[in-house]
């Protein structure tokens, strides 16, 4: 079972005991209004935050919405928190089971990737959301010639990430729908050269670095040291 399987395999269980405890909630729903919940109840939610945590990072959409709600929803209206997480959970779920599965998953140094990313991460945090959409930018561009390598798709060194794009799209690495959504990031990437910093926010860019991470994790094999990362 590869780390994308087991993630499928953790979102599943957790939906599940979450069913389990939405019943519990209409038999007892005194008991977790004015007792604080349950232990069981407890540590699904940090469960549900620990595993949107690792899947799709600190700053997603997904783990914030958790967050966000965690503190905001009050104590004496237990069934609407739980409905969001719920929510959030089958959402985030469809989302990493949307990436493919290939046969052959070249290897990644995703230790090196992903350190780069939480650069971007701190950037944005800062509100340097210019370098920060240029840094994740330049991570796809090394995904992209990388995933051309992998699959033998012929390509010129200074062709443009566009055209890279289309190349993967057009050998059959990835379909339609993830095409789309590259060309999105490219265009976020393309944005960020041109410093329209009215056009960049914290919200795009970390929606970008949230889709890179769930891009990476479902197209390399984890822990890939040995491959060498053309950012520099």
């Amino acid at each position: 079972m590869d780390a994308g399987e087991k993630m499928d395999h953790r979102f599943k269980k957790l939906l599940q005991e979450g069913k389990a405890l939405g019943e519990d909630f209409l038999k007892g729903y005194r008991r977790y209004r004015y007792a604080g919940g349950s232990a069981a109840y407890t540590r699904w939610k940090k469960d549900c935050l620990e595993l949107v945590k690792a899947s799709f990072g600190e700053k997603s959409a997904y783990y914030s919405r958790l967050v966000t709600a965690a503190k905001g929803y009050s104590p004496l209206v237990p069934g609407s928190l739980f409905l969001v997480f719920m929510d959030t959970l089958k959402k985030a779920g469809e989302d990493l089971r949307r990436v493919p599965a290939p046969t052959a998953r070249p290897e990644y140094a995703s230790d090196l990737m992903d350190d780069f990313l939480v650069r971007a991460e701190g950037m944005a945090a800062k509100g340097h959301y210019i370098s920060a959409a240029t840094l994740a930018g330049t991570v796809l561009e090394d995904v992209l010639r990388r995933l051309c390598k992998a699959h033998g798709v012929f390509y010129a060194e200074n062709v443009t990430l566009e055209a890279l794009n289309d190349k993967l799209f057009k050998a059959g690495v990835y379909d339609a729908a993830w095409h789309s959504e590259t060309s999105q990031r490219i265009g976020l990437r393309r944005t960020a050269e041109l410093c329209y910093t009215d056009k960049i926010n914290s919200r795009n860019v970390l929606d970008m670095i949230g889709w890179l991470r769930l891009f990476m994790l479902g197209r390399f094999a984890p822990g890939g040291s040995r491959a060498k990362s053309a950012v520099s």
